[in-house]
């Protein structure tokens, strides 16, 4: 989200107008989910998607006829991804349908899109609102969905939370938890590392966007806001850093927490927690090894299996 609304106020700064359409409503079945964005610049750059094929040339054909037109005020359309459709027909026949909103932003919104900015980038709660009327910034609350649409006869709002609310914690930044790190930044996730070796070159040459942490494993989960949404890793070098990683994180509320190690390792970690206080049920807790069972043996395999487990379990979690 960030790199997106980072493009809309370069543009902005140099008198450019912009074409935004976001995904603000959707059926299964629509290639395009909620949060999905595409912009379209005067010079025809394109960045983002709502859905792909068809239906998205046809909105960039359309966006590069608004844009010479000038000023647009918010639009909400809603597409039917079926052939048999009588209405809005997207071009696509994967069922489903998808509400869009397009709007043409010039330097007029420059210094709300800045503020917005400033909110990513220090990774703060906010939410932009759009009506008929146009856009504004307003306070998040997060036991809301992220993003929400409210129609009233001809009158209608979207509101779309800023903070990323996909986060992943990652203790331990050696081979597996680097890979783990790129992969999870690549779905879209907002990653924190916390890493207390400074010289470690797995550590390094990530994007700016990934927090990295140096501090000791064991105030991992002290130090990190946000906790009820993000998904726990733990892949230190040994198994006493697990374990002082473990007994900092379990007392706050992770909806999940996973540690890497063989079954001698896991057993000598949950010994050592019962030791240090813990119970069963504090265990239980814990995933243990972390990641899908398929056979993954390279740093980018296992990274690959935390990845896939992580999004079985926020699909479980969006179910509940």
């Amino acid at each position: 989200m960030l790199r997106f609304w980072n493009k809309v106020l370069y543009e902005l700064e140099r008198y450019q107008k912009v074409f935004v359409a976001l995904v603000v409503d959707q059926q299964k079945g629509s290639p395009g989910t909620t949060r999905s964005r595409l912009l379209v610049t005067e010079a025809s750059e394109v960045l983002g998607t709502i859905g792909g094929g068809v239906m998205e040339a046809r909105l960039i054909e359309e966006a590069s006829t608004v844009l010479k037109a000038g000023k647009q005020d918010p639009v909400l359309k809603t597409i039917y991804h079926r052939k048999t459709e009588q209405n809005d027909k997207s071009g696509l026949i994967c069922g489903g349908s998808q509400t869009i909103l397009t709007i043409v932003l010039n330097h007029d919104h420059k210094s709300l899109v800045n503020e917005l900015v400033d909110r990513l980038l220090q990774d703060l709660p906010g939410s932009l609102s759009i009506t008929p009327e146009g856009m504004s910034l307003s306070d998040q609350d997060l036991n809301e969905p992220s993003v929400t649409l409210k129609r009233v006869g001809e009158d209608w709002k979207a509101t779309i939370g800023l903070l990323n609310r996909n986060r992943v914690l990652i203790v331990g930044c050696g081979h597996c938890g680097a890979a783990l790190a790129r992969q999870m930044y690549t779905l879209g996730f907002h990653v924190t590392i916390v890493e207390m070796r400074e010289s470690l070159l797995t550590a390094v040459d990530f994007q700016r966007e990934i927090v990295k942490l140096n501090i000791s494993y064991s105030s991992a989960g002290q130090r990190l806001e946000h906790a009820r949404l993000t998904f726990a890793v733990v892949m230190t070098p040994s198994y006493s850093d697990d374990v002082d990683a473990l007994a900092s994180l379990l007392p706050e509320a992770f909806p999940y927490i996973g540690v890497m190690g063989s079954p001698v390792k896991l057993q000598k970690i949950k010994e050592e927690l019962l030791s240090r206080g813990f119970g069963d049920t504090d265990w239980e807790r814990i995933t243990a090894p972390v990641g899908l069972p398929i056979e993954s043996d390279t740093p980018e395999e296992i990274a690959v299996s935390v990845a896939a487990q992580i999004l079985q379990e926020r699909s479980m979690e969006n179910v509940r």
